[in-house]
């Protein structure tokens, strides 16, 4: 689990989530790990797209209903 909150720390989610693997930001390696989970604030999503912020947001409800099944 990556927490990552606050208007200054939106680059390095935008880095992390909708960039590539890069050495530069070591953060963007979990993009490969399988289980995991980035959770953020909305001040922290000012920095990626639109499209990029609804559908995450609309993975949530799906989620959910998994952690509430376990």
């Amino acid at each position: 689990m990556i927490l990552i909150t606050g208007a200054h720390k939106a680059f390095a989610l935008y880095k992390a989530i909708e960039e590539g693997v890069n050495h530069m930001w070591t953060v963007s390696a979990f993009q490969q790990h399988p289980s995991c989970l980035f959770v953020c604030d909305e001040d922290a999503t000012l920095e990626l797209r639109v499209k990029t912020v609804k559908y995450f947001k609309s993975l949530m409800g799906v989620h959910s209903k998994l952690i509430e099944e376990t």
